[in-house]
């Protein structure tokens, strides 16, 4: 499968994360929630390790940004069921899914990664989808 195979695949699946976590969030405590969710990463973890991980690096700043990456990623999956406890999911879900903006504008930033007129209007679209589904 290429890239955008796996992109589509992440797409839904991240769908469907979105509506159970609500669907979670009607019945339990959001820390229990997010206790239970990452149980599934652990699942995945334990196949990757017991599967094949491919040779390993160790390279500092490649280490450091994956514990970065899974630090946030943890930290804002805890927000992110906590607002649903709290809002609508119609809101809490549209909102969250900005998040593809703030990875562009820090690559952009910090990667120095182009940025055109295109990606732009890309942003400037999801905003206002965004703004559009939470309305």
């Amino acid at each position: 499968m290429n890239w955008l195979g796996f992109s589509l695949l992440a797409l839904g699946l991240w769908g469907v994360w979105g509506f159970l976590g609500k669907v979670a969030s009607q019945h339990l405590p959001s820390q229990q929630v997010y206790l239970l969710a990452i149980s599934g990463h652990l699942v995945v973890a334990g196949y990757l390790l017991v599967g094949g991980l491919g040779p390993a690096s160790w390279q500092p700043w490649g280490v450091g940004a994956a514990l970065g990456a899974g630090l946030a990623m943890a930290v804002g999956l805890l927000c992110f069921f906590e607002a649903l406890a709290r809002g609508p999911a119609t809101v809490v879900v549209p909102l969250t899914a900005l998040y593809p903006a703030i990875a562009v504008v820090l690559s952009r930033v910090f990667l120095q990664e182009a940025l055109t007129l295109r990606h732009l209007a890309g942003l400037a679209l999801a905003l206002a989808a965004a703004w559009l589904l939470s309305k």
